[in-house]
């Protein structure tokens, strides 16, 4: 009798101690399926934002152009944005247009020569003229051809977006760059790409309409 009254209080104990732990344990199994997510569902609302920014940054710039703001600038006297007066000390037209992009793009993404392209190319062929459009999944050469009053522009600007967590993506590509989150020719990152074609308005006087 004695004997089952100290078996049975050790018993207990056993049975209470034993699923201590278990939710470290059953954790330690779902962690990198989880922290996967996260970094993915990060990773690509991050770059996803990024696209919206530059797509929007070469939607505003290009009106400039089509108004035939850009192609009456000074440089050397422009604002560094449209929307404030803060000297730019631009020497080109190119680098005036290509600061007004980064005007609008800066706090998230890098404007430095090497990460964003800008092209910009004209025709006065009309918009049939799509052989001198060229695309692919690589960065395009800068350019700047704004064109002159009723010309067809074409407006591309890429970046090489730097994908934080190399091996989310070869989880989520598989090891192939033909996949989303590594989907440039070099499989060096993700392109970003932002665009704008439109045929330039009758803004100088010489021109009735188009």
């Amino acid at each position: 009798m004695s004997l089952k009254m100290c078996v049975s209080p050790f018993r207990r104990r056993m049975r209470s101690d034993s699923q201590r732990g278990s939710a470290a344990l059953e954790f330690a199994f779902i962690a990198p399926i989880f922290f996967a997510l996260m970094l993915g569902i990060l990773e690509i609302g991050v770059m996803t934002f990024g696209q919206f920014a530059l797509q929007n940054a070469v939607t505003q710039a290009g009106r400039l152009i089509r108004t035939g703001q850009a192609q009456a600038i000074n440089p050397a006297t422009a604002s560094q944005c449209v929307s404030n007066n803060v000297p730019g000390n631009y020497t080109t037209s190119q680098d005036w247009f290509r600061g007004q992009i980064c005007c609008n793009v800066s706090a998230l993404l890098d404007c430095s020569d090497s990460k964003l392209f800008i092209s910009v190319a004209s025709t006065n062929a009309g918009f049939a003229a799509g052989s001198a459009f060229s695309a692919n999944l690589s960065n395009v050469a800068n350019a700047y051809s704004p064109g002159t009053a009723c010309d067809v522009v074409l407006i591309r600007a890429t970046y090489s977006w730097p994908v934080w967590f190399p091996g989310l993506a070869q989880l989520l590509n598989s090891g192939s760059s033909a996949n989303y989150l590594v989907n440039m020719t070099d499989a060096s990152g993700h392109l970003l790409s932002g665009t704008a074609a439109f045929r330039n308005e009758p803004f100088t006087a010489a021109v009735a309409g188009c």
